[in-house]
């Protein structure tokens, strides 16, 4: 899953192991950005309304 910087420049996001501290991905890294991750995901399906 890439990071909200990488999803918006649409570019790809490299991150660190798991197990370690720092979770900041390689291009916020370089830019010195905060790197933060959606908290919920989008996916799934739309529920319709209907119009009675």
């Amino acid at each position: 899953m890439a990071c909200l910087f990488c999803r918006a420049r649409k570019i790809g996001c490299i991150r660190p192991p798991e197990n370690e501290p720092d979770q900041t991905c390689n291009q916020c890294l370089r830019r010195k950005l905060t790197c933060g991750y959606p908290t919920e995901s989008r996916r799934g399906y739309h529920t319709r309304t209907t119009n009675s």
